[in-house]
């Protein structure tokens, strides 16, 4: 491998004493290289563990609140919820992109042990997410609100609630880009229990807000608006107040240091068009979709996406746990350690994302025929694609967060980016011409092998990533231990006739075989001791946490 590229700015990532460096987590690959790795790996095993709880109680709570919503509004006030507000709403992506650019400026001086500079750089960071919440705020009251009254399509009798939806997701839009440094803290520290305990929070609050739907007698959609924003205005308030007496760095403090400000803006920016062309990638051809098939398109497509998003939470997870670990290493100048976390993370997330997504994408019509009362139309089929582009874009969450760790991200962000907001023209001249719904998520599931292998060769002029390697110790096994777990399921349906058994038993299959083959082939020894160890440690009571 060659060297790696250094950070625009060496100020936040001056290589670090040994000693520093194994304070914060990053072991000198001189002085205790299996050392590292092994606490390395029982570090991202145990937060691992953590997070992977949350996502089990979120998702089950998430999803069940969806089918109470669901139920309540109707097929077409659903629509029209996730279509007008989506605008908007889908804007929450950029709550990950914009966390990762403000913890990696966190993590460096968490690394180097600065608690003058921390403080400077989160005041800086919630300045930066203030001017966001602003402009967003602008545009989206101006130009959205424009777009929804002249372009989507939506049943007169309910443009007024329509309209108050997307005031009241604007509003929950500003609030989700201001927390966004609190995140950020939260991630930085390593509070992966504190973090995971929020989203359970917030999912809890969405199950009431869907629980007084059922109780009310009102314009169901406009209270759902309402009361969204108030669940994201609490979780904000608390969240903001915990991180104030937890983290002395998280205080209000006015920065002044224009070269600082200039760089995290830049870094933030960057990170924005990254975020943002998957918003309107997944916005636009939401779109697209209101524009030619109506409201109850945009319903199957949420759906869908809801049932893709909570399982691939797992996946974003691992990412959330390893950022800190990759941005220090690459901050202490640990090339190896480095370049090992890349590629574990990476091998990591996909299997992951594999376990419980194999299962769901054989038995896709059966899980949205159980969880949900109606089910939109080819709102299964959509599932399956998105997922298989889930798996797909699992192997590049850490080589995001590998060329976040540079501060070198220009050319990446405009190339991936660019490439995934070909989605929307493409999608129109197909749809323009006939094509069917599907077309346009099998036009995404595309796009993201393509972007996939964008991400390697940006990376290997970044980082010096040996994209051969990659492709032949990551990729490569992990697209044959998927294909073996989905094929077992697949035998199982066209040997046996249709029915709820057989829907089940290819279900359980596939479970079966991904959940072994990933055990097996997809974890190393080191891995697989590694989470024994979390597990034991952390459903031990006598025992020592992790």
């Amino acid at each position: 491998m060659t060297g790696m590229t250094a950070p625009s700015d060496p100020r936040h990532a001056a290589p670090l004493p040994a000693g520093a460096l194994a304070s914060a987590g990053v072991t000198a690959p001189v002085e205790a290289g299996r050392e590292h790795s092994a606490g390395a790996t029982r570090s991202l095993a145990a937060n691992t563990l953590i997070m992977a709880l949350r996502t089990i109680l979120t998702m089950a709570v998430s999803l069940y609140s969806s089918r109470i919503v669901l139920a309540e509004l109707g097929v077409v006030d659903y629509g029209i919820y996730f279509s007008v507000a989506g605008v908007t709403l889908l804007l929450s992506f950029l709550n990950s992109a914009l966390a990762t650019s403000t913890q990696r400026f966190l993590s460096v001086e968490i690394g180097r042990r600065d608690d003058e500079q921390l403080r400077t750089v989160f005041g800086a960071s919630l300045q930066i997410h203030l001017a966001i919440a602003l402009v967003t705020l602008l545009a989206s009251e101006s130009l959205g609100l424009w777009f929804i009254d002249a372009h989507m399509v939506i049943p007169e009798p309910r443009m007024d609630a329509a309209r108050l939806a997307f005031h009241f997701a604007v509003f929950s839009t500003v609030l989700t880009i201001i927390q966004v440094p609190y995140n950020a803290a939260l991630v930085s520290h390593e509070r992966f229990t504190v973090y995971a305990a929020f989203d359970v929070l917030h999912a809890v609050l969405r199950l009431a807000v869907a629980v007084m739907l059922m109780l009310s007698s009102g314009d169901r959609l406009e209270l759902f608006a309402a009361l969204m924003f108030g669940v994201t205005l609490f979780v904000m308030a608390v969240k903001a107040l915990y991180c104030r007496m937890a983290f002395a760095c998280s205080r209000l403090r006015l920065c002044r240091d224009r070269a600082l400000l200039r760089n995290m803006s830049g870094f933030a920016g960057w990170s924005i068009l990254g975020a943002a062309s998957l918003v309107l990638n997944i916005q636009g051809v939401g779109i697209l979709l209101n524009i030619f098939f109506g409201p109850v398109a945009n319903a199957a497509q949420t759906v869908a996406l809801q049932l893709s998003n909570a399982t691939s939470t797992l996946a974003s997870n691992l990412q959330i746990v390893s950022s800190p670990q990759i941005i220090k290493a690459h901050a202490g100048g640990d090339r190896d350690g480095f370049h090992r976390l890349i590629e574990r993370s990476a091998r990591l997330s996909f299997m992951l994302m594999l376990v419980l997504m194999a299962p769901m994408i054989i038995g896709a019509d059966l899980v949205l025929g159980v969880w949900l009362r109606v089910v939109p139309d080819h709102a299964g089929g959509i599932a399956r694609l998105l997922l298989l582009a889930a798996l797909v874009n699992s192997f590049s969450f850490p080589l995001m967060t590998a060329a976040q760790a540079t501060g070198t991200i220009r050319t990446y962000q405009a190339l991936v980016g660019g490439l995934m907001l070909s989605a929307i023209p493409l999608g129109y001249l197909m749809l323009f011409h006939g094509a069917g719904v599907l077309s346009v998520f099998q036009l995404l599931l595309a796009l993201s092998v393509l972007a996939l292998g964008v991400r390697l060769l940006v990376l290997r002029s970044l980082i010096g990533l040996d994209v051969a390697r990659f492709l032949r110790s990551i990729v490569l096994p992990g697209a044959m231990i998927g294909a073996m777990a989905l094929f077992s399921g697949l035998a199982v349906r066209l040997l046996c006739p249709v029915t709820l058994p057989a829907e089940l038993a290819a279900m359980a299959t596939t479970a079966l075989a991904t959940a072994l083959a990933v055990w097996f082939l997809g974890m190393s020894a080191a891995e697989r001791a590694g989470l024994k160890q979390a597990v034991t440690r952390r459903f031990n009571p006598g025992g020592k946490r992790p």
